[in-house]
């Protein structure tokens, strides 16, 4: 067994293990040892696109009124006060110094609203994405001396007689290594990876497509072996409608309000405007059989789209007509070679592909489109504006999945991202930080905090890093 001391040891490299890393750092400490289980670091970070955050230098630039107390109670209005305010308010206190921050290490931000409207917009994306902010923390590590163990694994957070926090056991190719620290963070991510927390958290996963890295939240097992609170909820981070082939015009035309939403067995079952809010309406796709759904629309709706252009998931750039035009027939043609979209001058040749029978289908679109002459929905009253006939062949169906694309939960943590045991006392010297934690988000994401799980990781590892850094100081 190889020996090793260090001040900090952080368990997970991604954006919460890697912003833990560098605020450490900045804070004063030296000897730090990120322990990454892959091969490479970022985790599902570097697959991220935004960062919540409010009052922000680029919203104060922009003259945006973002203000921290609006959105705490907006947040807490979402979660019916099931989080904890103190670490919710901890995180949106927190994010717009972190916008600063970051900016300071060169990252520049595009702030984009997460819904047509939004207000105020807090979604920052990083020009990069998530795989370029993880490569600046990680080239800061390294210049830092951060010392980082790729392909290692945590298998045990070590006590003291006194119950503080006495270092970590890991393995590294078939060597075990005991690293003796004064204070241990765990950064571990999410769990989608695991069907056994999957199975106990969420036992109406099955058959659920899964997107991003299948992460299997080591750090859950490791902080329960210390004693620590574990959670009985969690949030299964979810989007849908969401097509299979991840292209980006039909992504956004799929959950258009303008299109029609049917089951597999051909029927209506929302009020598609619901696509504006992607974690919300993956509930209603979720209630259909098989979990799946089909976007239906006509000539008349795809040329509405080549004219007035896509209004959710939009690419830096824009997307005007002619490029919509463009990739709309590029997407389109993808789609039907991989069986994923059926373009048809008949709705019973579209019903024989989805699988329902022709005159539910019929019924379905003749319905709807009563309800468009008439300028009222009488099933779910959409609003008028988005009410288009679909009467014109070709007509088009794409098919749509709901997608887990991570967890967040388990470790029950404070403010201070101090992990907890089940009275709610500190376990001295261990923090967790990221989606491995619980408190800060409810079992429905909050489209009002958009980018939030990947802004909490962030957060919470810069608060968690500083918080280890005075833990050691007076533990001397």
């Amino acid at each position: 067994m190889t020996a090793v001391k260090a001040q900090i040891v952080i368990i997970g490299g991604g954006g919460a293990g890697l912003a833990a890393a560098v605020e450490a750092v900045e804070r004063g400490a030296s000897d730090i040892i990120v322990i990454e289980k892959r091969a490479a670091l970022g985790g599902n970070s570097a697959l991220a696109g935004g960062l919540f955050a409010c009052e922000s230098p680029v919203q104060i630039r922009q003259r945006i009124m973002a203000d921290k107390d609006y959105l705490f109670k907006k947040a807490m209005d979402w979660a019916h006060w099931c989080t904890s305010p103190a670490l919710l308010r901890a995180f949106i206190n927190k994010s717009g110094d972190t916008i600063k921050w970051l900016e300071e290490k060169g990252l520049e931000f595009d702030l984009i609203h997460f819904y047509p409207n939004q207000q105020p917009p807090v979604q920052h994306n990083p020009r990069g994405n998530g795989a370029h902010l993880i490569q600046v923390l990680a080239g800061q590590c390294r210049q830092s001396g951060v010392q980082i163990f790729l392909q290692a694994e945590a298998i045990k957070i070590q006590r003291d007689k006194e119950g503080k926090v006495a270092g970590v056991l890991a393995v590294k190719e078939g060597q075990e290594i005991e690293i003796k620290a004064g204070s241990v963070l765990v950064t571990t991510g999410g769990f989608a990876g695991n069907s056994e927390l999957m199975d106990r958290y969420f036992p109406h996963h099955r058959g659920l497509a899964h997107s991003g890295l299948p992460l299997h939240g080591d750090g859950i097992a490791l902080a329960a072996g210390t004693g620590a609170a574990i959670e009985n909820s969690a949030t299964l981070l979810k989007e849908g409608p969401r097509y299979d082939l991840h292209r980006w015009p039909l992504m956004a035309l799929e959950r258009d309000p303008a299109t029609l939403w049917v089951n597999k067995n051909g029927e209506r079952f929302t009020d598609e405007s619901t696509g504006y809010h992607i974690f919300e309406c993956a509930n209603a796709v979720m209630r259909q059989p098989e979990k799946l759904c089909f976007t239906l629309l006509d000539t008349r709706v795809r040329r509405y789209f080549e004219r007035e252009g896509l209004k959710l998931v939009r690419r830096s750039g824009g997307d005007e007509a002619g490029s919509v035009r463009a990739e709309l027939e590029k997407a389109f043609h993808e789609g039907m070679k991989a069986d994923k979209v059926r373009i048809s001058g008949s709705w019973d040749d579209i019903a024989d592909w989805i699988g329902a029978e022709k005159n539910v289908l019929k019924n379905t679109v003749a319905r709807y489109n009563s309800s468009c002459r008439r300028g009222y929905d009488a099933l779910f009253a959409k609003e008028r504006k988005y009410l288009l006939p679909l009467n014109i062949a070709p007509y088009y169906a794409i098919k749509d999945l709901t997608v887990v694309l991570d967890t967040i939960g388990g470790i029950r943590i404070n403010e201070r991202m101090e992990v907890l045991d089940p009275r709610n006392i500190p376990i001295p010297g261990l923090y967790a930080a990221g989606v491995v934690t619980s408190g800060w988000e409810p079992e429905i994401y909050c489209s009002e905090l958009s980018a939030s799980a990947f802004g909490f990781a962030v957060n919470s590892g810069r608060i968690a890093g500083e918080n280890a850094v005075s833990y050691n100081r007076r533990a001397g």
